[in-house]
């Protein structure tokens, strides 16, 4: 995994101005600038230039041009002038989120030529040439708009309670909702702080009584909130090393040449039956093999053949003889035996020489016409191969461009039938076992057996045409008497509110929307792996690397967990000399240094206010602690205090030798929780808030 720079800004520059430019005002641009706008904090102030061609015909996002700081810039954003008139030389970051790959990649050229210390955010589709700019721009980061929200589509529609899932280096994580059961063994009667084992975390709780979803991210419950069946949880767990992953490493470490004598030598070291067994197990695999291979014997034959006789009747030299019968083997009957002159050779040689001639090109045109025959059927194996369209419980994806395809492969992840419809034929060989019909969206709506489907994601770019089908899936359903999951793309936030009014029980996303959070979010430096919606909210999946001007540096993970209100997934530390250098789900009490990696989920809330080191304050307790029975314990309580407070080591332990006494500590509540916890097992103890007046 590529590893960037974080570049949060410091406490004491809180003050400064941020000045950003984006490069193109579609609907992606537009939730581009709302988002930036969402970091300004207090008295800090954040600046949004922008260029486009044109003055957009209509504003997706209300009062959007207020929120620029100049007029819209208008001309080509890959003129150095223009850039240069709106700003570009100021400006921490660029957003190229032109509908061009071209275009942003020309305009991310002069953009670094005009501001050499500018972080690139460009929108693009081609991955492999995203890696190659980022080793060239170093502070680059370029993301696919489809790629970003696929997985929320596709997961919706799966109708498993899975939110979201991403990968961290080569393990994988999955997001899950769902209300507990009766004797649920995870979670049934347990208390939310005893939810944080080594492979899942509580992320959300909402009792079975509640009317609204909880009005925070993260920590929505008191520390002695005990879970019970009929409540509502979203859990993150880690559910295994990505396979793929690894394989796709090996592969890529294996040199061909390698290969290729690695089965040379595997095949010497077998004796000639097991070889010739293979061999024969390896032709009856394919009616082609079997046919190549009788070519092969049959022209081996008749060069044997016109070899003995040439030798013997012409007396030629071996040869002579095997040099002239492989040119009759390649059709040379004119070469060897060419000419209207007298030849010496007898009529009946030259008979069995032509003879052997035809034979040969007739068994090399066979074998050429079957090589084309399975090229050319290969290339429509689209239209008989596909398997048939499942009766009941499959997903209807409607719409196969970039997110249609991208959402086929995730629910083909977890083995979940599909079947898909398109109108365009662009790239579907990609997706051979997947049934998939062309033409017209509604027509081929009615052979889906769409009453029996599980759910309908429907992700046209036509986001009428989305609500048309999810009409007529709904009125398939109802006739049905049954209920269908509804998932459906929209372009706008305003006509997505208009559509969950209409169908209150559907989930819609605008895809745009949704992917401009995460290119909000690498402006300011995040490196974003992933997102997902939580609560009608969007979690995006950033990774940092402390720096040394970070607001995250030197803190604990109780004060990046609970301060900041986001969720520490992952840690690694610059050090690998530890033993726990890396660590999925770490414990509270880690400190963060220069150079550490660190993974958190957040909301674009949680990332301001890390951005400005807003950190919620703690409350303050009194500690008041008795003698323990035994002395020798009081060594490993002053290390806990010191750990789990985060006060001076020095000071735990001169407490600790003092007792009996008292002393005020800033904790948060689940801090607090957690020394208790852990001071309890061998002195007696007594941990109480202060009163706010007192604070």
């Amino acid at each position: 995994m590529t590893h960037i720079k974080s570049t949060l800004t410091p406490p004491e520059t809180v003050n400064d101005i941020d000045r950003f430019l984006v490069c193109g005002l579609g609907s992606l641009g537009q939730y581009c600038i709302l988002n930036l706008k969402r970091f300004a904090l207090g008295e800090s102030k954040i600046h949004v230039a922008a260029i486009d061609q044109q003055q957009p015909q209509q504003w997706e996002v209300q009062d959007l041009s207020n929120l620029l700081l100049d007029q819209l810039v208008l001309g080509d954003c890959r003129e150095d002038a223009i850039l240069l008139q709106a700003g570009v030389q100021h400006c921490r970051a660029i957003l190229l989120v032109t509908s061009n790959d071209t275009v942003n990649v020309e305009t991310a050229i002069a953009a670094r030529r005009l501001n050499p210390q500018i972080r690139i955010v460009m929108r693009s589709s081609r991955q492999h040439l995203n890696q190659l700019l980022k080793q060239q721009f170093l502070d680059f980061a370029a993301f696919e708009p489809t790629e970003l929200p696929a997985s929320s589509f596709a997961l919706a529609g799966l109708q498993q309670g899975i939110l979201g899932c991403f990968n961290i280096d080569d393990y994988r994580f999955q997001v899950v909702e769902q209300t507990v059961l009766p004797k649920d063994y995870r979670f049934d009667g347990f208390l939310v702080t005893s939810l944080r084992k080594r492979t899942y975390r509580l992320l959300s709780y909402s009792p079975a009584h509640a009317s609204q979803i909880p009005t925070r991210d993260f920590y929505q419950w008191a520390t002695s909130t005990r879970i019970i069946a009929g409540d509502t949880i979203a859990y993150i767990e880690l559910i295994g090393q990505n396979p793929s992953s690894a394989t796709s490493e090996i592969i890529a470490l294996e040199h061909p040449l390698q290969v290729i004598k690695q089965q040379i030598r595997t095949i010497l070291q077998r004796n000639w039956r097991d070889n010739f067994q293979r061999l024969g197990e390896w032709l009856q695999a394919q009616r082609s093999r079997q046919v190549v291979a009788i070519g092969i014997c049959i022209a081996a034959l008749l060069w044997s053949l016109g070899t003995i006789l040439l030798k013997h009747s012409l007396n030629l030299s071996w040869q002579q003889a095997t040099s002239t019968a492989f040119v009759l083997l390649l059709g040379g009957y004119g070469d060897v035996f060419g000419g209207l002159a007298q030849d010496s050779v007898p009529g009946w040689v030259q008979f069995f020489c032509g003879v052997i001639s035809l034979a040969s090109i007739a068994s090399v045109l066979g074998v050429l016409g079957l090589i084309t025959d399975q090229l050319l059927s290969s290339r429509f194996d689209f239209w008989y191969r596909r398997p048939a369209i499942p009766r009941k419980d499959h997903v209807v994806v409607v719409g196969f461009g970039g997110i249609g395809q991208r959402v086929a492969a995730i629910l083909q992840e977890f083995k979940q039938p599909v079947v898909a419809i398109t109108d365009r034929m662009e790239n579907i060989q990609r997706f051979p076992q997947i049934p998939l019909l062309v033409g017209d969206t509604i027509s081929e709506l009615m052979k889906v057996n769409l009453a029996a489907a599980k759910s309908v994601v429907v992700v046209t770019d036509d986001q009428m045409l989305n609500l048309e089908v999810a009409l007529m899936a709904q009125n398939q359903a109802k006739q049905a008497q049954r209920l269908i999951e509804l998932v459906i793309r929209t372009s706008d936030q305003r006509f997505r509110n208009n559509v969950l009014n209409l169908l209150p029980h559907s989930k819609a996303f605008a895809a745009n929307e949704l992917t401009a959070e995460a290119f909000a979010g690498a402006a300011f430096g995040e490196n974003i792996l992933g997102l997902f919606r939580l609560n009608h909210r969007t979690i995006l999946v950033t990774e940092y690397l402390i720096a040394a001007n970070d607001t995250l540096i030197d803190k604990s993970l109780f004060q990046v967990a609970y301060g900041y209100k986001v969720v520490p997934v992952f840690h690694q530390r610059s050090n690998q000399m530890f033993e726990d250098a890396a660590e999925y789900f770490p414990p509270n009490e880690r400190q963060l240094h220069e150079g550490d990696r660190l993974v958190i989920l957040a909301s674009i809330d949680g990332l301001r206010r890390i951005e400005h080191g807003d950190l919620a304050p703690p409350r303050r307790w009194q500690l008041t602690a008795q003698k323990p029975l035994n002395s020798s314990f009081l060594y490993y309580c002053g290390n806990d205090l010191a750990r789990i407070s985060g006060c001076n080591l020095t000071t735990a332990r001169a407490f600790m030798e003092n007792l009996p006494g008292t002393i005020n500590l800033f904790m948060y509540d689940y801090q607090a929780h957690k020394l208790q916890e852990e001071l309890s097992r061998r002195l007696p103890i007594v941990l109480t808030p202060l009163p706010s007046q007192e604070q």
